[in-house]
């Protein structure tokens, strides 16, 4: 089944149970946010959804499938980190053991090249790069940002749904900055002493703040993300990863906490 913001796989395996199941299996729940990127790609194995329904202990044993050592431990409240060096399709397989030797496992394709994921605004497709004007001076420019998981959000002082959303943005930017979370915050404001104003009344001040005018007519930036028409809209969040990939778009209010951790 899946998850927006990441990818899950569930495969439970019974083993010679017959009839009413005394010794159930546990089920493996493999969680990955990144499976497809560019080459050194980072990618984060959640395995803390797997469970065993007897409330027994369980060890596991992950498998990256790119020949390196697997992972194995027996927390299973744990996200597991591991870089990817080789271009090329690899399965990962997460394989769980309760104290009575019953598993499952759950599997995944990782794939990694030299080019990542087409340019796009879609999730799995790389965000398109641009650079912009910042608030306090100078300017950002989105492909520098790569190494760090990025939230990009469009939004205007002049739009209440936007103000609305903008303590959320806030906790997330001070919860996650000190991990490497960025959260660019674009502006479509016609004055950029407004967003100044605002930004600084409400002490918002953990973010890259850029300004670009456009309000509802839209604006270079806007028109390339897609956010200029009423169809669309702001407020709009692009979350990204560390390879530049959008892993979430949507409401920032949708934009939860765990979405965001699984990236880092």
């Amino acid at each position: 089944m899946r998850r927006r913001g990441g990818v899950w796989l569930v495969f439970l395996v019974a083993l010679g149970l017959g009839g009413c199941a005394l010794d159930p299996t546990p089920t493996a729940v493999l969680h990955v946010p990144t499976v497809t990127g560019r080459v050194p790609l980072d990618v984060a194995y959640d395995l803390s959804y797997s469970r065993d329904p007897g409330g027994d202990a369980i060890s596991y044993r992950l498998d990256f499938g790119d020949g390196s050592d697997a992972a194995k431990g027996t927390t299973i409240d744990v996200v597991l980190h591991h870089t990817f060096q080789v271009p090329g399709s690899y399965r990962s397989v997460l394989t769980i053991t309760n104290s009575r030797g019953a598993s499952s496992s759950a599997d995944i394709v990782i794939t990694v090249s030299d080019e990542g994921p087409p340019v796009g605004i879609e999730v799995g497709e790389t965000a398109p790069d641009f650079t912009a004007h910042r608030t306090d001076g100078g300017t950002v420019t989105l492909s520098q940002l790569r190494g760090e998981v990025v939230l990009l959000e469009f939004w205007g002082v002049w739009c209440p749904p936007c103000r609305a959303s903008m303590p959320h943005l806030q906790e997330l930017a001070r919860e996650f900055g000190a991990r490497g979370l960025v959260v660019a915050a674009v502006s479509t404001d016609a004055s950029e002493q407004t967003v100044v104003d605002f930004l600084d009344a409400n002490g918002y001040r953990d973010f890259v703040s850029i300004w670009e005018p456009g309000e509802k007519a839209g604006s270079p930036l806007t028109q390339l993300y897609g956010v200029a028409s009423k169809a669309v809209g702001i407020p709009r969040t692009f979350l990204l990863d560390r390879q530049g990939v959008i892993r979430y778009v949507g409401h920032p209010n949708s934009l939860r906490s765990s979405d965001v951790e699984a990236l880092l």
